[in-house]
């Protein structure tokens, strides 16, 4: 009887020890950004949804690119950032961002929309929908 109260208090310990390791809050984002971009190789060719069901901290923005001047209508790329901007003055702050380039590229007429729609990039569902099955060609860090 005693073995199996020291097993199950042992299993027990390792499970809380393994969940508790999971929860660690990201308290630098650039490393962890980094961390993202060594690894881009898992999420290259991917949907966009891997990436975001892997992510440790929470999207706040976005802003659409553009960057083929006689398509401006193409979305080729997309910043996503970390922090909300509420004034002029704190922009800096939503910095470092991702950089994720997309293949085939997306719709910047729609983008724009859903940026105009959402306070000026706020993330939100219906953003988080539009991007959500778009393929990432690559990942990169804008600091």
């Amino acid at each position: 009887m005693n073995i199996y109260i020291l097993t199950f208090i042992i299993i027990a310990g390792i499970c809380v020890k393994n969940c508790t390791a999971q929860t660690v809050p990201v308290t630098d984002t650039l490393q962890y950004l980094q961390t993202l971009v060594n690894n881009k190789a898992y999420y290259i060719g991917q949907p966009f949804s891997k990436l975001l069901d892997s992510l440790q901290i929470q999207i706040k923005c976005f802003s659409p690119i553009t960057d083929i001047p006689h398509y401006k209508n193409k979305e080729t790329a997309t910043s996503f950032g970390f922090y909300l901007s509420q004034t002029p003055d704190d922009f800096y702050l939503s910095y470092p961002r991702l950089r994720i380039s997309w293949q085939p590229y997306l719709d910047a007429t729609l983008s724009d929309i859903l940026w105009r729609n959402n306070n000026g990039g706020g993330w939100s569902p219906s953003v988080e929908a539009f991007y959500t099955t778009a393929i990432i060609t690559d990942i990169k860090i804008r600091e």
